[in-house]
């Protein structure tokens, strides 16, 4: 005989008289037993008895959610009282029990997975072909507001606690958005030649044009070559980032502020790590770019740009220049803490560096102009193209954005004149 809960029973007016007594209780992990043994090819199954046992405090959302699928299953199972023919009781049971079954597990996997909209985890479809998807970028750091003067130390204790749980959140997207992102960009790798589990940055060491033409064949975009170079630059941070991570937990931004840049992917960077390193950025171009000209004062605007877009930036003077120069060009670049390095760690370290990075300016410069210009560019990519080509502090002040226009309008001069 089966039994019903009087929720169910109460729902139907062919159920009143199938009540269940309390001695026929029995416990909930008979009900998952149930619906994984239940015979799709008949109406039931006639050695289980569907029961429910009744609500604690205690009872987990797992054994919740199996009660929810007894329960809808019980209610298509008696809820019609028009005579069918058994074939059809049959194939509506089935279909029942089925959509029962996985919308709750839809509804199961929304609730354990819930996150800010803005910290998306998965490479959605390239939107544009000059931007890369906004998970190659640091996700938004949503924390708890400023804590009065007056207010308890409870209050305190249980603001630091909201605190770390949400560094502790945004590192962990940061670091699915790493997986996805390298995940996604495989087929882009195998297109442009590149090693599939090596997990090196395009160009890879060849010449822009050669590198070009294998982007021109494949059809390659400007978002697709920089979700291929990020994710690579990131998956190489990944493994010592998540052992700090796990090692240090909560404590980890603390940790993260000292390292730096060098074991932190640029999908787990937060706001104050990452204006630290720009105010860093700013000071050691400012003392690379001076005494260029003979003299112990820094350079004007436009010479600036000169040195940075025809000479520092160009594949032909990393090749040719002095130890000097070149550890100049690595520290405007920021491929190295300071232009004051010992000379003879130039030709092993900092001039393939620089070769390296003046072929990769090359590559994205093309593309860019391939892909609709600057003024096609987020406000947020014109950032990092800035960063990138030593236009560090142009349209800033103190950490915060003046202008977009300002950097657009230096980096489509920067395109002006490597063309």
């Amino acid at each position: 005989m089966s039994t019903i809960c009087g929720r169910c029973a109460t729902s139907t007016p062919r159920a009143t008289a199938m009540r269940a007594s309390r001695s026929q209780l029995m416990s909930t992990q008979n009900l998952l037993l149930a619906r994984n043994n239940y015979n799709y090819n008949g109406w039931r199954n006639p050695n289980i008895e569907i029961r429910r046992q009744r609500y604690s405090l205690l009872t987990t959302n797992r054994i919740k959610d199996n009660v929810f699928v007894a329960h809808i299953y019980t209610a298509q199972r008696y809820a019609s009282s028009t005579p069918k023919s058994k074939a059809t009781k049959r194939s509506t049971s089935a279909r029942s029990v089925t959509n029962s079954v996985s919308l709750n597990k839809v509804k199961v996997k929304a609730n354990v997975n819930l996150k800010p909209a803005s910290a998306s985890t998965s490479s959605s479809p390239l939107a544009s072909t000059l931007n890369p998807p906004s998970s190659t970028r640091p996700a938004e750091l949503d924390l708890p507001a400023p804590a009065t003067p007056d207010v308890s130390t409870t209050d305190k204790l249980k603001r630091y606690i909201a605190i770390g749980r949400a560094y502790l959140a945004f590192y962990k997207t940061g670091l699915k958005n790493v997986y996805h992102n390298y995940k996604a960009s495989l087929p882009i790798r195998a297109a442009l030649g590149l090693p599939r589990f090596l997990p090196t940055s395009p160009p890879n060491g060849q010449s822009s044009s050669a590198f070009l033409d294998k982007v021109e064949k494949a059809g390659v975009s400007r978002a697709d070559f920089q979700l291929t170079h990020r994710a690579a630059y990131d998956i190489r941070r990944m493994i010592p980032f998540s052992l700090l991570l796990i090692v240090c937990g909560e404590f980890t931004p603390l940790i993260v502020l000292m390292l730096g840049n060098a074991v932190t992917p640029a999908t787990c960077r937060v706001p104050k790590q990452i204006e630290k390193w720009r105010r860093q950025r700013e000071v050691r171009k400012g003392a690379a770019m001076v005494g260029l000209e003979n003299n112990n004062s820094a350079v004007s605007p436009g010479e600036e740009m000169k040195w940075l877009a025809n000479r520092f930036g160009d594949r032909g003077f990393a090749d040719t220049a002095s130890a000097e120069l070149i550890l100049r060009g690595c520290a405007v670049f920021g491929l190295a803490k300071t232009h004051q390095r010992p000379s003879w760690l130039v030709p092993l370290v900092y001039r393939p560096r620089l070769k390296r990075w003046t072929e990769y300016l090359e590559v994205d410069d093309r593309l860019i102009r391939g892909g609709g210009g600057v003024e096609a560019l987020s406000a947020e990519e014109v950032r990092i193209a800035l960063d990138e080509r030593g236009g560090v502090g142009v349209g800033w002040t103190n950490g915060n954005v003046e202008s977009v226009e300002e950097g657009r309008r230096w980096l489509a001069d920067w395109l002006k004149r490597r063309s």
